[in-house]
This record gives C-alpha cells, sequence and structure tokens, in this order.
C-alpha cells in the first residue's frame, strides 16, 4: 500500500511540472486595433516561424525554437504610430523595447523548443527569444538577456 501511495504521489509532484496549455492566456493590449487573449493554441495558428538558437538559459545548448515574430504580431494589432512594446511575464518582469529593435532582431514568441510546447522548466509556455546571438557568456547574457522575458502574459503596445 506504502508502495502505490508513493507511486501515486510522485506521479502527482511531476504532473506539477506540466501544463494544461486551454488555460494559458496572453493579453494583447494597449494601441490596439482591439484588445484580445490569446490561448497558446490559438497563437500556435498564427503563422510560425523557426530559428535555431543557442539557449544561454539552457547552457546555451542549440534549441529549434518555433513561434511568431513580435513584428507580426506588431502588424496584427498595433495602431498606427505605436512605438513601442512592453512584454510583461506572469511575475511582473517587464521590459521596453523599441519596434525598430523588435523588427531588426528579429524577436520571436517562442512557443515551442525541438518540436515541442515549452513547459515552465523550459520558461514557457511562451518566452521571447533572440536569434543570431551565438554563445552567450556571462557578461553578456547580462547585457543581452534582458530582453528574453520569460513566462510572458501580457504584450503592450505603447
Amino acid at each position: 500500500m506504502k508502495i502505490i501511495f508513493t507511486l501515486l504521489l510522485t506521479l502527482l509532484s511531476l504532473n506539477s511540472f506540466s501544463i494544461n496549455y486551454s488555460k494559458q492566456k496572453i493579453k494583447v493590449a494597449g494601441k490596439v486595433k482591439k484588445e484580445i487573449v490569446y490561448s497558446i493554441e490559438e497563437l500556435s495558428k498564427l503563422p510560425q516561424t523557426t530559428f535555431k538558437i543557442n539557449d544561454p538559459y539552457a547552457k546555451n545548448k542549440l534549441i529549434t525554437f518555433e513561434g511568431i515574430l513580435l513584428s507580426d504580431l506588431l502588424k496584427l494589432h498595433a495602431k498606427e504610430g505605436t512605438s513601442k512594446i512592453e512584454v510583461i511575464a506572469i511575475n511582473d518582469y517587464k521590459v521596453i523595447i523599441d519596434n525598430k529593435f523588435v523588427e531588426s532582431e528579429k524577436m520571436l514568441l517562442a512557443l515551442k523548443g525541438d518540436g515541442k510546447y515549452l513547459t515552465v522548466r523550459e520558461k514557457g509556455p511562451a518566452r521571447i527569444v533572440v536569434p543570431g546571438k551565438g554563445k552567450f557568456t556571462e557578461g553578456k547574457l547580462a547585457k543581452e538577456g534582458v530582453n528574453w522575458v520569460w513566462f510572458v502574459k501580457t504584450i503592450n503596445y505603447l
């Protein structure tokens, strides 16, 4: 009986690290044509882009990230004259990024890594990644990693 209880408890604790993607939402607000709240599944149906990126938060492991370009979300939702994007995480960490930087850096709202939806352990279910940076050293990560927002919950256009 103790073995069954222990096994059951182990399975339940492992399940706490998984995500029910239908419950995960990302709000797009601010200077937008119409405020919208997306589920991960709905975002996955928008045009997707794939990049192979050395993930500095996974010991520079090369990961194939898939998601929607922030510049594509901008074109889809932002009103004319919008100049910045504010990205807010579940823990209220936020960054404000200039739209020109978003476009030039090809910033991606990643939903998948290596073909699988991102989990909380992988900084998901949605996170910002930036391609073409190579491997990060600790000093470079402190400067460049500031825009790599994990656990994205809101994108505000300013």
